[in-house]
Parts: structure tokens; C-alpha cells; sequence
């Protein structure tokens, strides 16, 4: 009768196999420690530029706010007509603030 080889050293790698496979899925996979670090780095990343659209957005609408029926002012609408279609007569000078990104 033919005698069956001892199963110990298989079943040793396949459960040494089964632990690398999972160490690695640990650190690399979809769900690793690092691509669990590059998420919340995105997301702080996504929070920082919708507070900077946040702000953005605040000061247009207070300057639509100021070009109302209103709450018109005059200065801030001559300013702007000028802006856009680009007149200044001879002798005056247009200091424009810098704009902001």
C-alpha cells in the first residue's frame, strides 16, 4: 500500500500564502491604509477649494447686491461700465484692485 505524504508543510504555505495575500490587500488594495490616507488627503484637498468657491461666491453676490435697484450705487456701477467696455476719458486714470483667484 502506497503511503500518502504528510499534508503539514502544504497546509503551512497555503496559510503562510492566504497571510501574504491578505498583508498585502492590508497595504495595497482598495481599501488599504494608504489609499484610506490618499482619500482623506483628497477630501481636504476638495474642502479647502469649495471653501475658496464659498468665498468666491460670497463677494459676488455682495457685488450684485450693490448693483440692485436698492441698493444702487453709482460709483460701483460706473466702475464696473467702464471695466467691461474698457472707456476712461483722456484725463482720467482707472486704478483697478487686483483681482483675486
Amino acid at each position: 500500500m502506497m503511503r500518502m505524504p504528510p499534508m503539514r508543510p502544504v497546509v503551512f504555505f497555503l496559510l503562510l500564502a492566504g497571510h501574504g495575500l491578505l498583508a498585502w490587500h492590508a497595504f495595497y488594495g482598495k481599501r488599504s491604509f494608504t489609499y484610506q490616507q490618499q482619500v482623506r488627503e483628497k477630501l481636504e484637498r476638495a474642502k479647502a477649494e469649495y471653501a475658496a468657491v464659498q468665498q468666491r461666491r460670497a463677494a459676488l453676490e455682495r457685488k450684485v447686491a450693490r448693483l440692485r435697484d436698492e441698493t444702487l450705487d453709482l460709483d460701483t456701477l460706473d466702475e464696473e461700465a467702464r471695466r467691461q467696455l474698457g472707456f476712461i476719458a483722456p484725463d482720467e486714470l482707472l486704478v483697478l484692485p487686483e483681482r483675486r483667484r
